[in-house]
């Protein structure tokens, strides 16, 4: 794999990152109960971080990093926006919109562990953030199926 490769990749990856980040973001100013907003944020933070990882990897590689998302997460973001304004804020909406958020992360980190050939420090990175991202999904899907069965998560504000 070239470094421009590489970069491209990780570049790829910065901006799911950033959609991540504003996604969570974007929930967490709309749900209406204060243990998902927290939850929400948090993700929010941990996407800001790995940005910047994969920023400073993409800068060790003399390559230029992206600085934001793509035009799919604003319209993503759009999305929950729109719903969240239809269903008063509600928890299921919400969380569901960030399921298929993370879903569309989670593949992105497949395509680029599949199909590239990314090594050394850029591997590792790659390899741990995509078992968080994994793993928020498999959070995110919990919570929606949770909210389906009768959870509560009351509103809060």
């Amino acid at each position: 794999m070239t470094k421009e490769d590489a970069v491209s990749s990780l570049n790829e990856l910065i901006e799911i990152c950033r959609n991540g980040e504003y996604g969570f973001r974007t929930a967490s100013e709309h749900v209406r109960n204060s243990q998902l907003s927290t939850i929400f944020e948090e993700y929010a933070s941990q996407r800001r971080a790995f940005a910047r990882a994969l920023q400073a990897e993409v800068e060790r590689l003399d390559g230029t990093p992206v600085e934001s998302g793509t035009l799919t997460g604003v319209l993503h973001r759009g999305w929950i926006d729109l719903k969240s304004a239809f269903s008063g804020g509600d928890a299921g909406a919400i969380v569901a919109a960030c399921e298929t958020g993370e879903q569309s992360a989670v593949a992105a980190y497949e395509r680029v562990a599949e199909h590239t050939d990314l090594t050394g420090e850029a591997g590792a990175i790659v390899g741990k953030q995509f078992r968080s991202v994994q793993e928020a999904h498999r959070r995110m899907v919990r919570l929606r199926d949770e909210i389906k069965n009768g959870a509560e998560y009351p509103e809060t504000e």
